[in-house]
């Protein structure tokens, strides 16, 4: 049992350098999503990272009814992964819990206090309110968001996925290339899902 516990903590540790070799080389470049995958002791777990405009078309907080019947769609596919991900039937697997998130209404809240100090330096003269309004907008011009969900499986027999077909190009077209890091009994490994049709493997 402890030698077991020593190679889970490998594993995910190897999964982590992945993972963060991933995030500085891919560092929030739209039309790239990333997903992070571990098949380990009968369990699935997959990460799915994307920029907010490749999956939505904006990064900003959604203000008109148009901006927030698409993130509504998107939290709403998101939620349901048994349409995002098709695994052989015959690996009987359980989703067993998920989780959704996304950083536009933190960007909101930055964005609002950022109004708030301008309001406040407003007694200032002429061409520091010029200087500070073109960092803001700099830095407006910057901002970015994402959204993020994870899901995780219990499978009965695991060893009977050779491959995960994902439909997030279907659902979200303006998404070009999925970057997949996977870690599994096998070892581990990554690939790039250029289309619908292709598929996560590589493990088998």
């Amino acid at each position: 049992m402890k030698n077991i516990f020593i190679v889970l903590v490998c594993l995910f540790a190897s999964f982590d350098i992945l993972a963060e070799v991933a995030r500085q080389k891919d560092s929030h470049e739209h039309g790239a999503a990333i997903i992070k995958m571990v098949m380990e002791d009968e369990k699935l777990q997959i990460e799915f990272e994307v920029p907010s405009e490749s999956l939505i078309g904006f990064e900003h907080f959604p203000k008109s009814q148009s901006n927030r019947e698409n993130f509504n769609k998107a939290i709403k596919v998101l939620s349901d992964p048994s349409k995002l991900f098709s695994k052989p039937t015959k690996a009987e697997c359980l989703l067993v819990g998920m989780n959704v998130s996304q950083s536009l209404f933190s960007n909101e809240e930055e964005h609002g206090h950022d109004e708030s100090e301008k309001e406040e330096e407003h007694g200032h003269d002429e061409s520091e309110k010029e200087e500070e309004h073109g960092h803001d907008e700099s830095e407006k011009s910057e901002i970015h968001s994402e959204f993020k969900s994870n899901y995780y499986w219990n499978c009965q027999h695991l060893d009977e996925i050779d491959s995960i077909g994902t439909q997030l190009m279907s659902f979200f077209p303006r998404i070009e290339e999925i970057r997949v890091n996977w870690i599994s009994n096998n070892g581990q490994g990554s690939l790039e899902l250029e289309s619908e049709d292709d598929r996560i493997k590589g493990w088998k």
